[in-house]
């Protein structure tokens, strides 16, 4: 006996109608077994299958495209691709490489998950990935870790599977996040949920809306699935959109999606080059918005997420159309900046309380709000340290230095600006006085230029990223800089004298690789600064460059006072020895 999937069956059909419908073209069954949008059906002979699959696949049923394919059970079905998990942060994708390598003489081709450190290897054939998974299932490296080797599994098919099994199922793919009016979402959902439920059985995509805070005029959609399924799923929903507008006598309702902040630059190009060529292709005008974080809105970093919108503008299909290029532009972008095998788990250690990559939203289900985003873009280090736990409570202060003429900017009209960093950030900022002789760069060890005030922030590390990400964009709009450009400002942190050594490394090595992984100017004090506890680092580059660099810094100042003897302690009260 042999089963045949067939699915996208629109809700009015039943088996009395399907039984029919496989009468009217002859096609002999012994059994069907209905589920929600779709059934299986049972026939004879692999014969009875093709000729199942090439009279209904596409065949238009109740306005529903019904899709008709062979039903492989996966029991007893060998898969040629395996998934490795379990990797130590320290373990470098070439160890893997060589190990399975090690197995097979024979072609294979690798691929990094986007989430927990996962490593897919896919074989010529069933019997070399089932020898792979014997030999190294379990295997111990010298620190004492172990892998995990097993076969791959695909859960494609049901979409309840694939809505939990996010966290360690196969590569995902970048979802599509848009925006839509409030007033619209009753007309997507539709009466009873018929309208998302055709939406998604038609595209084949998981479509989720998330909820709708009073305070908001735009919800966010998001899309989950193959490209092809996003973007069909997207211009369904702009199609509904369109369709109530009308009725509402409103027009031009455009398509709006989000971006991650750090990858616009890319999709804008160099002097606009890329989305001019966008606008071109399409015939839509193509509109990315600056960042400014507004309270109330969409971009309000409660909810810790850092986007851009994209606003497109034209007909209905030319605006799909310019979708479709966005969305991929945005995945090669995506995969380049995550293309280090390392890149999830050493971000983790750079920046120990930062989310990562596996908490981007493409990595994680959604729920009732944007999970929290710390998009660190590039660089890692080998290596890392543990009692993060410890750390993620624990205090920071850095010292950023900002233009004097950008002051005003990122203070705000009666301090708006300034509070409403502190608001999203939960960060403590304070920008000192222009008469403030370290305000201004004097008493500094190194001969910076006057022009640029102080702004004193203290907060735990997320707190310290996302203060910091608001006061380098203000300043960055405040001087009118290209979206491709960066600004780039000078940062303090102050260390344990004693460390200076241990950042600066054995003939400098540690400071040397810092900068080169970073991008980032780092400065050590030269001068001899007498009786102190405490000396400045100074850290100069862009966003990204600094945090790099500054979370480098505290890494090997927490390895150096994890070395320190604690101090000796006497019992209160305990004699003392007489010499």
């Amino acid at each position: 006996m042999e089963k045949v999937f067939i699915g996208n069956l629109s809700a009015d059909v039943n088996e009395e109608s399907l039984r029919k419908l496989l009468s009217q073209h002859d096609i002999s069954f012994n059994n069907i077994v209905m589920k929600r949008n779709f059934a299986f059906v049972t026939v004879h002979d692999k014969i009875s299958v093709d000729d199942i699959v090439k009279k209904l696949n596409g065949f238009n049923m109740n306005g529903s495209v019904l899709q008709a394919e062979p039903s492989n059970g996966k029991r007893n079905r060998k898969s040629n691709k395996i998934q490795i998990k379990n990797l130590s942060p320290h373990i470098m994708k070439g160890q893997i490489e060589d190990l399975v390598n090690a197995m097979s003489s024979s072609q294979k081709k690798f691929e990094q998950a986007f989430s927990e450190g996962l490593l897919y290897v896919t074989f010529n054939t069933p019997e070399e990935a089932e020898e792979c998974v014997e030999q190294l299932n379990d295997y111990c490296f010298e620190d004492g870790s172990r892998i995990k080797v097993e076969f791959y599994k695909n859960q494609r098919r049901s979409n309840r599977s694939n809505s939990n099994s996010n966290a360690g199922a196969a590569r995902q793919d970048l979802p599509l996040r848009m925006v839509v009016e409030s007033d619209y979402v009753g007309a997507i959902i539709g009466k009873q949920g018929q309208t998302i439920r055709k939406i998604t059985s038609e595209s084949r995509a998981r479509v989720d809306i998330h909820r709708r805070e009073s305070h908001v005029p735009d919800t966010l959609v998001t899309i989950k699935g193959s490209p092809e399924s996003c973007s069909k799923a997207c211009r369904e929903i702009m199609s509904v959109v369109h369709q109530e507008a009308a009725s509402m006598h409103k027009s031009n309702i455009p398509f709006r999606i989000l971006c991650p902040n750090s990858i616009c630059g890319r999709i804008i190009g160099k002097q606009g080059n890329v989305i001019k060529v966008f606008m071109e292709k399409t015939g839509t005008n193509i509109v990315v918005s600056s960042f400014d974080p507004f309270p109330g809105g969409l971009m309000d970093s409660n909810s810790c997420f850092i986007d851009r919108v994209i606003t497109i503008t034209g007909s209905l299909e030319s605006c799909s159309e310019a979708e479709e290029m966005i969305s991929e532009k945005m995945r090669q972008c995506f995969e380049q900046d995550a293309g280090s095998f390392q890149f999830g788990a050493q971000q983790q250690m750079m920046f120990p309380s930062m989310p990562s990559l596996s908490m981007i939203p493409s990595m994680t289900p959604y729920h009732n709000m944007r999970p929290p985003m710390s998009y660190m873009g590039s660089g890692y280090y080998p290596g890392g340290f543990g009692g993060h736990n410890q750390l993620q409570q624990q205090l920071e202060v850095v010292q950023l230095y900002v233009p004097e003429k950008s002051v005003g900017a990122v203070i705000g009209s009666k301090g708006q600006n300034i509070k409403n960093i502190m608001r999203l950030s939960d960060a403590r900022i304070k920008i000192l006085g222009a008469n403030d002789k370290n305000g201004s760069g004097e008493n500094h060890p190194f001969n910076h230029s006057g022009d640029e005030r102080k702004a004193v922030i203290s907060g735990t590390s997320e707190a310290q990223w996302k203060a910091q990400f608001y006061i380098f964009e203000k300043v960055k709009n405040e001087l009118r800089l290209a979206a491709h450009d960066e600004v780039h400002l000078r940062t303090e942190i102050m260390v344990p004298k004693q460390s200076i050594g241990r950042i600066i490394g054995k003939a400098g090595q540690n400071v040397k690789e810092m900068q080169r992984v970073s991008g980032a100017i780092v400065q050590l004090p030269t001068e001899e600064q007498g009786d102190v506890d405490e000396v400045p680092v100074t850290i100069i580059g862009h966003f990204y460059a600094t945090q790099s660099a500054q979370r480098r810094v505290r890494s090997l100042v927490n390895t150096f006072s994890r070395a320190q003897p604690a101090p000796r302690r006497t019992r209160p009260g305990a004699p003392q020895q007489l010499i």
